[in-house]
């Protein structure tokens, strides 16, 4: 077996990992590269394989940095199937469709002001594009669910999907392989979520004996303080802003982070713990992949019924919750007096609504920004998280004067504590790759693996490279 990583190897975003098993290329994952957005854009404009030649796809969940490249396989010649839970494709579905606005958005404003002999911009894939790819989804059931069954992709080649806890229908993907009449299995985590955290079941582990782990590595050297304490520093937050009548700006992603963020402020408006202010859900995709949440109950956890089921109410509504969808609506909100939380996305600040709320809220001190998940190298977000003084926006800079919190307990990911763990529980390992992740992180992680086993074969690979196991 060979594995080529063709992205989210050495990076965090564009997970992309083909292997090569007998005759047989199967692809992991086939996401978008996220960043910069005209080195994005180059990076996203073509594949780095030929979509013909794959056999398969296997698809750990519906983030954009984990599909978002779909639409372009389809659009370049593969005809194969795409594997992955019901609520993945659900996910997908809205996140694919939104990232096709996004990009026409974007080629409209290009042209708009493109130079004259310039190439005119046109979006990497379209709408019509997304409702092609989600023909080839097939479903796979969760490992708890299909009674341990294995699902046949190709011959000699089947897997089987555990519950990886990151977002609604995210999977850790076993894969077993005959190989000229020797049984090898490989484990790729995709993004593994973390324990005890609200709305979703824990990570499940392996049963099988394993061979080849790839393990995600975002947070490899970090260490999350428990998701109490963060909640205890969101509800002083909260009165803090509400005190001063200031507005709490959110960046979120659509999928995941937001629908975690309303458990909890819901959970503390009822403990009476926050005063109940105004909270606005302004991202249309958000609300959409929250209805995705309402179709799955079986996916939450037993705190979720703990919380709200038994008293008769739903964990992702409650009174002083607004889901914003109109345009209008969304740019009343930059001028309506505080205090409310608006919850926006997207979660890196690069595009999207929050933007506009950030442009409007950016510069006055009794206003507060909330970052509560991972920001990549050179995006506006991470600019924040680095307590920068002035931020630019559309050519223009803002002074930060409103206060910024992070709380990166409220991250999908798993910490190096939780990655070591999940990584020990998993029997008879030989090698293991880490990826997704920067290089300071997956080289923390190496050296806590390497104190943890020396049977292990640890390796960190670039994007390009093409290993043997």
């Amino acid at each position: 077996m060979y594995i080529n990583f063709c992205g989210a190897a050495g990076e965090v975003t564009g997970s992309k990992h083909l292997l090569e098993i007998n005759n047989s290329r199967i692809l992991l994952d086939c996401g978008m590269h996220q960043g910069r957005r005209q080195e994005t854009r180059l990076q996203n404009s073509k594949l780095p394989f030929d979509a013909k030649s794959i056999d398969a796809v296997i698809i750990s969940h519906g983030h954009l940095d984990h599909v978002g490249m779909l639409p372009v396989l389809i659009k370049s010649g593969y005809r194969g199937k795409i594997y992955a839970t019901a609520a993945t494709r659900d996910v997908a579905e809205w996140i694919l469709k939104d990232a096709a606005h996004i990009q026409a958005h974007d080629a409209e404003f290009m042209n708009k002001h493109r130079v004259e002999g310039a190439v005119e911009a046109e979006p990497i894939f379209t709408v019509d594009d997304v409702e092609k790819t989600l023909e080839y989804f097939v479903e796979v059931p969760y490992e708890r669910d299909s009674n341990s069954k294995w699902f046949d992709i190709t011959s000699g080649i089947r897997i089987k999907l555990y519950d990886a806890g990151h977002i609604l229908g995210s999977a850790v993907i076993l894969l077993e392989a005959n190989e000229e009449g020797k049984t090898s299995r490989l484990v790729y985590t995709g993004d593994l979520g973390r324990e005890n955290t609200p709305l979703l079941r824990d990570p499940e582990i392996i049963k099988e004996t394993v061979d080849t782990l790839i393990l995600e590595s975002t947070y490899g050297g970090k260490i999350h303080q428990s998701m109490d304490h963060a909640i205890d520093i969101l509800a002083s937050l909260v009165r803090g802003v509400y005190g001063r009548k200031g507005k709490i700006i959110v960046p979120a992603f659509a999928m995941g982070r937001t629908q975690e963020l309303i458990y909890v402020l819901h959970r503390l408006t009822d403990e009476g713990k926050i005063p109940a202010l105004p909270i606005y859900i302004d991202s249309p995709l958000s609300n959409k992949l929250t209805e995705v949440f309402f179709k799955y109950p079986d996916a939450y956890d037993e705190e979720s019924w703990q919380d709200f089921g038994s008293k008769g109410e739903r964990p992702l509504i409650f009174k002083n919750l607004n889901y914003v969808e109109d345009t209008q609506e969304s740019k009343k909100l930059n001028t309506m007096p505080g205090p409310f939380m608006v919850i926006a996305s997207s979660g890196m600040c690069e595009g999207g609504r929050i933007v506009h709320h950030l442009i409007n809220g950016i510069d006055k001190s009794r206003n507060a920004i909330l970052i509560t998940g991972f920001q990549a190298k050179n995006t506006v977000g991470r600019r924040l998280v680095e307590k920068e003084k002035e931020i630019k926006f559309f050519g223009q800079k803002y002074p930060v004067r409103a206060e910024v919190v992070v709380l990166n307990e409220f991250s999908a990911h798993a910490d190096k504590p939780a990655l070591v763990d999940y990584a020990r529980s998993i029997k008879s390992v030989k090698n293991v790759f880490l990826v997704h992740g920067e290089d300071t992180q997956s080289l923390a992680l190496k050296n806590n693996l390497e104190k943890i086993s020396s049977d292990w074969k640890i390796n960190i690979p670039k994007t390009g490279q093409r290993i043997q196991v």
